[in-house]
């Protein structure tokens, strides 16, 4: 899986590890994923792969890959934004930053894994969207919302594609959840969890493990007859 090292990413991993599975994850630092490998290893000691890669590049990519024997379940959870950037003020590089992270990286992901999922007709694609697909708001970053919300669509359309196979593709889409990268949003754009508290229904932000959760059902063969779902996590602060 990607962006295992905190918040959800790391509850994922662990919510994984707790069900049996082994789980590979990267880190582009290699301080960091030595960090990330030694924390998860304590859980599950001896079910943990992985190495220091940059997934934004096809050289990280195709490493963290080769670190797995096989890959039957890839959860896509690396990206999100930390500078609010509107349409009038984004420059393109900002704009194609946002796309190749949160969706493009996801995509070629899920490209390099297919081929083995499908001659074993058996695999599970779970891609960590947001909020903002559904309810775009200020305070977000432009390129951000356009990925997340072309994260949607490339999945059902994936979910259709790989059905007869027997390799499902859902999208979990997050609310606001209460994680070490939202801190960094909070110091760099002025805006504070109270307020973001307030619009939401159960009148708090989400835990980590609350999305995390969600992950092992529809890795599971139970999950077998969920695919093309849309699953918004938010504590009522969007309903459909």
């Amino acid at each position: 899986m990607t962006g295992a090292h905190r918040g959800i990413g790391f509850a994922i991993a662990t919510a994984l590890l707790e069900r049996g599975a082994s789980v590979v994850v990267g880190g582009r630092d290699p301080a960091q994923f030595g960090d990330l490998h030694r924390r998860l290893d304590q859980i599950a000691p001896g079910r943990v792969y992985g190495c220091a890669a940059d997934l934004t590049t096809g050289a990280g990519r195709a490493t963290l890959i080769a670190a797995a024997p096989r890959i039957n379940i890839l959860v896509n959870n690396a990206g999100g934004f930390t500078n609010v950037v509107d349409t009038l003020t984004s420059t393109e590089d900002e704009w194609n930053e946002q796309l190749h992270l949160n969706l493009t990286v996801p995509f070629l992901l899920c490209q390099a894994v297919l081929p083995q999922m499908i001659d074993r007709r058996w695999g599970r694609i779970i891609n960590i969207g947001s909020v903002v697909a559904a309810a775009p708001q200020l305070g977000n970053a432009i390129g951000y919302v356009a990925a997340k919300s072309g994260l949607v669509g490339f999945t059902r359309q994936l979910a259709a594609e790989v059905a007869a196979h027997g390799v499902t593709a859902n999208v979990i889409n997050p609310g606001t959840i209460k994680t070490e990268h939202l801190g960094e949003y909070f110091d760099a754009s002025g805006v504070s969890e109270e307020s973001l508290a307030s619009g939401i229904a159960v009148g708090r932000l989400g835990r980590p493990g609350e999305i995390a959760a969600m992950v092992p059902f529809l890795a599971s063969e139970q999950g077998g007859f969920t695919t093309g779902a849309v699953i918004d996590i938010n504590g009522g602060a969007v309903s459909a």
